[in-house]
């Protein structure tokens, strides 16, 4: 290993060299080790030179849209040092805090009694709403959309420690009870390479007719029954479509926009350094569109009405996430 300090905004953070990375061989979900040949690379694309036409033809032919180094380096390293102190403060993390490592304790339920309103105060910290709600990612989201962008107030914001994952999914029944017109845009702020359980997009399926018959005018607040999680194997899954899952190692300041109907996940966070993953989720709409009072305004609902408590990262970190 090596020591790394002021590179893609790291601030004396451990990492192994990335040609160690060159062939994604460490993704692993649930447990599974994924085969290399299912693996493959995210396109990038230069937002310096793009305009809303190849914006737009990139979304609509890979159903995403992936950026290096989008967001200002200081800014990311700011968010990221002004997250980890307040994990710090709970016990979750060890000295310094902006190292990232994952303390394997937690304060947090016994100095705050409220888990969602403690997670909304870190959620609103003024360097973490500079990148996520900044004018970087506005003129982006605007530039895609062809028109005036707003993002979302509320935030999913995640820290991920060792032996967590994500299912599987679309983002359709959280988003578009009042348009479809959505996007969500992943926001790395810690170095994550195929160990750390980055995000992956399974190849073409925001073309999938029968995923998007499933889930299109599907609620998730509404729809108790039904879940957002696909329920399917994630190897086969990827096998039956004759796909690949779409992955990076992604590096602070990345970003990643992609549609309600675009199948992802993320690979198993099973690094044994102890660091956590952290990243951040917005969403970003047409302003001309209607806006979900849910997601907008103050005393913020979020999807089911239960406020910041209903997210896995309002939850101690030793804690177990739920699957929705």
């Amino acid at each position: 290993m090596e020591l790394v300090t002021n590179l893609y905004t790291l601030l004396e953070y451990w990492r192994w060299p990335l040609n160690d990375y060159a062939e994604p061989g460490g993704a692993v979900i649930d447990g599974a080790k994924i085969p290399k040949n299912l693996l493959g690379c995210l396109t990038e694309t230069d937002f310096s030179l793009a305009t809303h036409e190849t914006l737009a033809k990139a979304l609509e032919q890979d159903g995403y849209i992936f950026g290096r180094g989008l967001i200002d380096e200081g800014e990311v390293e700011a968010a990221r040092n002004e997250v980890f102190q307040r994990l710090g403060e709970v016990d979750e993390l060890e000295k310094p805090f902006e190292n990232g490592i994952f303390s394997g304790r937690s304060r947090r339920d016994h100095l705050h009694l409220d888990r969602g309103k403690f997670w909304e105060s870190v959620s609103s910290g003024r360097a973490l709403r500079k990148v996520t709600n900044g004018s970087t990612l506005h003129n982006v989201a605007s530039k895609i959309f062809g028109r005036q962008a707003v993002g979302f107030d509320y935030l999913f914001l995640r820290a991920v420690p060792e032996g967590r994952f994500t299912h599987l999914h679309c983002d359709a029944g959280f988003f578009t009870r009042f348009t479809d017109k959505v996007l969500t845009c992943w926001i790395v702020l810690t170095e994550i390479p195929f160990d750390k359980g980055p995000l992956f997009i399974v190849e073409g399926s925001h073309k999938y007719q029968d995923i998007k018959d499933n889930f299109k005018g599907f609620d998730v607040d509404r729809d108790k029954e039904k879940k957002a999680s696909i329920d399917a194997d994630p190897v086969a899954f990827v096998k039956q479509r004759k796909a690949r899952f779409l992955s990076a190692i992604f590096r602070p300041g990345d970003i990643l926009f992609f549609g309600m109907y675009t199948v992802h996940g993320a690979f198993e966070h099973h690094a044994a350094d102890s660091r956590i993953r952290l990243t951040c989720d917005i969403r970003y709409q047409p302003k001309s569109e209607p806006l979900d009072p849910r997601y907008f305004g103050t005393e913020l609902g979020g999807t089911t009405g239960a406020g910041y408590g209903e997210l896995n990262g309002a939850r101690p970190l030793p804690e177990d996430w739920h699957i929705r």
